[in-house]
């Protein structure tokens, strides 16, 4: 029995820890993923989208304010389809011939995939930074109008939120498909609604479950015949025009931004949960499912 014990030890000691191991996945991972063609061809488009937002007149008040979150979209997207490959490997036999069990995998996989949520915060953090040094943009129609609208917070963290998203649908798209072609189509559908047509869920009905989040609001406050001069005089105005035969009130709200990026962030959880196996994926999609919860209710709360 000596013998044995004393044998069985080294074996137990040259056994990789699952720290280790997933840390070695996620490095090797993040490099695959910041060189995906992917990921550079969304960095270009979106960019370039910007660069071209930037450069066009403004057609109406709060143009470029509002078109900006949906410029993240390219880049989103694209990253959610080099997770999806990513996470497709995962598929393939070898896996089953390692001595790492899946949920190391995983594991290492999702954290290598937070390379592309860093990628996406430091564009989100220049972005902030430009549009401070461009002195802020012109929203709203007199009398309640401002040329130097800034963005909050939630709205800067909105894109970064919306790569944790991101990483979260394309994990699930590459681990539940069972072919590669199969799950970008599905991640294709599923991201041209929420960036080609983000302003299909402005209403303050439907708002708290967008995916791309536009502020403000319009919120009707009186009749065109109204004077405008009656309403309080810190709120933003929307005259009447082609497109409504009322006055609007410009509304914008940090606890409806925070609640939305908690929305953002409760999906993520449930996405994820599904590409996972074993008891973590129960804990994850309950616990994704009470802050996404969380999140419509604040925002609906936030919503006057």
């Amino acid at each position: 029995m000596t013998v044995l014990v004393s044998g069985a030890a080294p074996a137990l000691a040259d056994a990789p820890s699952a720290r280790r191991v997933v840390l070695a996945i996620a490095r090797l991972e993040a490099r695959r993923l910041l060189r995906s063609p992917l990921v550079w061809l969304g960095m270009f488009l979106t960019l370039g989208l910007t660069w071209v937002s930037m450069q066009a007149p403004d057609d109406w008040s709060g143009a470029r304010y509002t078109v900006s979150p949906v410029l993240a979209g390219p880049l989103v997207a694209t990253l959610s389809f080099a997770v999806a490959g990513s996470f497709h490997r995962e598929r393939s036999d070898l896996g089953s011939d390692t001595p790492v069990g899946e949920g190391a995998r995983a594991a290492g996989r999702l954290v290598g995939a937070l390379s592309l949520v860093l990628l996406v915060a430091l564009l989100a953090t220049v972005g902030g930074l430009a549009a401070r040094a461009y002195g802020g943009f012109d929203l709203g129609d007199e009398p309640g109008r401002t040329l130097h609208a800034h963005f909050t917070l939630p709205e800067l963290l909105q894109p970064v939120a919306l790569a944790v998203l991101g990483v979260g649908v394309g994990a699930v798209a590459g681990r539940r498909f069972r072919h590669r072609a199969a799950a970008t189509l599905a991640l294709f559908v599923g991201w041209f609604p929420p960036v080609m047509v983000s302003w299909a869920f402005q209403s303050p009905a439907v708002t708290p479950f967008s995916i791309i989040q536009i502020q403000p609001l319009s919120i009707p406050v009186g009749s065109v015949q109204t004077d405008p001069l009656t309403f309080p005089s810190e709120w933003l105005l929307l005259a009447p025009g082609e497109f409504q035969d009322h006055w609007a009130r410009a509304f914008m709200s940090t606890g409806l931004g925070a609640g939305h990026d908690l929305w953002l962030l409760g999906l993520a959880g449930v996405f994820t949960a599904l590409a996972l196996p074993g008891r973590a994926r129960v804990v994850l999609l309950a616990a994704g499912a009470l802050v996404a919860a969380a999140g419509i209710v604040m925002q609906y709360a936030a919503i006057p």
